[in-house]
């Protein structure tokens, strides 16, 4: 099990907490930032597409709560021919039959089930554009989505069938944070070809939200202190394009003026959301919770990104 040092924690969680994912991007941080009784397996000691390895595992642990961060993530990944539409493949017997595993040995009376989501379970195209409130209904049409969008619907459909009322999923869309060696997230990314000269042209008509993974993990939080059911939201207040917070975020960081090529989306529409984001005034509402502007965004983590 991962041990989970809590000395540097903001807030203790009750109950005992079962975290899946706690190694990646999102689910890490939110070890970081908040303590309590967490059960934290890696994948070589629980692999959710085992059903009956699941089963045992959420027998023996007992858990109040169990959070949900683990996805096959690679969307350009999943669009391979050996994943994309192969219910054998890793993205789908992860991020759908995994879901499935974990719902058929829990007890929903006894146990809090977080899934934790994506805003590409929307098209973003034109006849269905965002952004999307917490109450829109995922695309059902797998030739509108990416294949890891699709698993990423299915895996909704099934908590909802499953759970009903209890249902409760938290969405997120393009995670940043400032510090994470194992992954460059969508800013730290292009900075870092920025700063090698590769940087690539910049979308100017995608419209997106983005993450602030801190502020994700709050919302989580709130959810679990409150015991909320339903679909929530964590995303920036406001919407932007890659043209307008990446080059911002690069000069924030590097203190000088920054020069980089654009493009409209074109080709790559198939393969990226035109009309994206998520919509949050439901969730800031019922979480009592305010998500910062992209700018506000952008300005903390490279704030962050220089200490």
């Amino acid at each position: 099990m991962v041990k989970v040092d809590a000395r540097e924690a903001k807030e203790k969680l009750d109950g005992r907490i079962l975290v899946l994912g706690g190694g990646g991007l999102v689910g890490s941080r939110f070890l970081e930032l908040y303590g309590g009784d967490f059960v934290v397996p890696s994948k070589t000691e629980l692999d959710i597409t085992d059903p009956e390895e699941v089963r045992r595992f959420i027998e023996e642990q007992k858990p109040d709560f169990i959070i949900n961060f683990a996805a096959y993530t690679n969307v350009s990944g999943s669009e391979r021919p050996e994943e994309k539409g192969k219910k054998d493949g890793q993205c789908w017997r992860i991020n759908v039959e995994g879901v499935r595993n974990i719902l058929d040995a829990l007890d929903p009376k006894n146990t809090h089930f977080i899934q934790i989501s994506t805003d590409m379970v929307f098209s973003g195209k034109v006849d269905d554009p965002g952004p999307y409130s917490e109450d829109h209904p995922p695309e059902k049409d797998e030739t509108k989505l990416t294949w890891y969008g699709f698993t990423k619907a299915e895996a909704e459909r099934l908590v909802l069938n499953k759970l009903g009322d209890d249902a409760t999923i938290l969405r997120i869309n393009y995670p940043v944070r400032a510090k994470y060696n194992r992954k460059l997230d969508y800013l730290q990314a292009p900075l870092a070809k920025y700063r090698e000269g590769n940087l690539w042209p910049l979308f100017t008509d995608q419209q997106i939200s983005i993450t602030f993974i801190d502020e994700a993990c709050e919302a989580l939080a709130r959810v679990v202190k409150g015991k909320y059911r339903g679909i929530f939201h964590a995303a920036s207040s406001d919407i932007t394009t890659p043209y307008e917070i990446i080059p911002y975020f690069i000069r924030e960081v590097e203190g000088t003026e920054v020069k980089v090529q654009s493009r409209p989306l074109g080709d790559f529409e198939g393969r990226y959301a035109k009309y994206a984001g998520l919509r949050v005034e439901e969730t800031q509402r019922r979480l009592g919770i305010r998500f910062s502007t992209w700018k506000e965004i952008a300005d903390e983590l490279a704030k962050q990104s220089r200490t």
